[in-house]
This record gives structure tokens, C-alpha cells and sequence, in this order.
């Protein structure tokens, strides 16, 4: 069972997004609650989401010992 915290966003919509590993596509229906980034982010359309975007976290900031 996911969390809120867990969730990227709630789908609107019907949408056809290829699986992140396997490359084949995959069809979530209205209401899914998306949880994978990967998939997220192919849905870049924000009528698709209940709220008008997705939640996607944010990246890890890059700091000077990270360019060493």
C-alpha cells in the first residue's frame, strides 16, 4: 500500500506510457496513483493530473565535493 508521500500524482486521464525497464507499453487508467518517476515523467501533459501537475522529488543538489 503506497502513502501520500509515495505518490507522484493521481491520473485524470487514460495514458499510454512504455514501462521504464522493459520498453513495452502500458496503459494507467484514470484515478492510478503513479509512484514510479520514470513513468511520471513521459506524462507531461497536465490535464492528466488531478491537480494540474505531478509531484515529482526533487533531484539531489549538487554540491562542491560532488565535482571532486
Amino acid at each position: 500500500m503506497s502513502t501520500a508521500a509515495d505518490t507522484l500524482g493521481v491520473l485524470t486521464a487514460t495514458v499510454h506510457v512504455l514501462d521504464p525497464i522493459e520498453r513495452v507499453p502500458l496503459v494507467l487508467h484514470a484515478g492510478t496513483e503513479v509512484l514510479a518517476p520514470a513513468i511520471a515523467e513521459q506524462i507531461t501533459n497536465p490535464r492528466c493530473w488531478q491537480d494540474g501537475k505531478q509531484h515529482m522529488p526533487k533531484p539531489a543538489r549538487k554540491t562542491k565535493s560532488d565535482d571532486s
